[in-house]
């Protein structure tokens, strides 16, 4: 069995607070890999310092990219099966716009821009005790602002942050055009890596341009609530399956 460690679901109207664990849960359900979820506070028990990770025969394997490789090389798990190679290319780069460049936009809206942190910090932090309460919150803002800053987005204004998630929408929502998923009539790792992030970005009751923005793509707001139906179908699906094995 395959334990995976993730963050707990703690804000409401996504099912992960991490776009990378939502990814990844979603695309073990769709795939129908058996798993169990071990809740998670702390990224440094990852091996790579970060959440999620997956145990999986004795092993500890990092990054939710890599795990869906090593996935793939020891289970033959494979939401691409059926791609060509040029559709895989372009499933490729979607999941790097989102994951390499709009991800970070996410970031901002959460930790640094001031309207949202303090709903953040409620929903993250909020069962801690202080004085730990008022250190780990202020600990991790000040990392993501160091790490935001490290990558770049972070040294343009916030009318040019917002804009450039505004702009990594605008392709998607074009790529997707009037299709159900980017590739056909069933869902790819492309749609399971856009859901992840969208579903973070319109899902919360955080309001921001780059929520206004994902909003105004109707059908990239179709698309999260499709795979959002997905996403809660499977789970409903397991929960029956463990329930019988009971």
């Amino acid at each position: 069995m395959i334990r995976l460690h993730t963050f707990p679901a703690s804000l409401k109207g996504t099912p992960n607070p991490s776009q990378f664990c939502a990814k990844l849960e979603t695309a073990l359900r769709l795939a129908g890999v058996q798993h169990e979820v071990w809740y998670e506070m702390d990224p440094s028990n990852g091996p790579k310092g970060k959440l999620p990770f997956i145990e999986m025969e004795g092993e500890r394997i990092g990054d939710s990219t890599l795990i869906l490789y090593r996935l793939k090389e020891k289970l033959g798990v494979d939401l691409d099966r059926g791609l060509d190679e040029t559709e895989k290319a372009q499933s490729h780069m979607i999941q790097r716009l989102v994951e390499e460049r709009l991800s970070w936009v996410l970031a901002y809206s959460r930790w640094i821009d001031d309207a949202n942190w303090p709903v953040v910090r409620r929903a993250l932090f909020g069962g801690m005790r202080f004085p730990l309460s008022v250190i780990v919150p202020s600990g991790a803002r000040k990392s993501v602002r160091a790490a935001l800053h490290a990558q770049g987005v972070e040294r343009h204004s916030p009318e040019e942050i917002y804009d450039l998630g505004a702009r990594d929408l605008s392709a998607l929502s074009i790529l997707l055009g009037e299709k159900d998923f980017f590739f056909g009539d069933k869902p790819t790792l492309a749609d399971v890596s856009v859901f992840a992030c969208l579903v973070n970005i319109i899902g919360p009751d955080l309001a921001s341009p780059l929520k206004e923005a994902a909003l105004g793509h109707d059908n990239l707001v179709r698309h999260t609530e499709r795979m959002g139906e997905l996403h809660a179908a499977k789970r409903q699906r397991r929960k029956i399956e463990l329930t019988l094995a009971a």
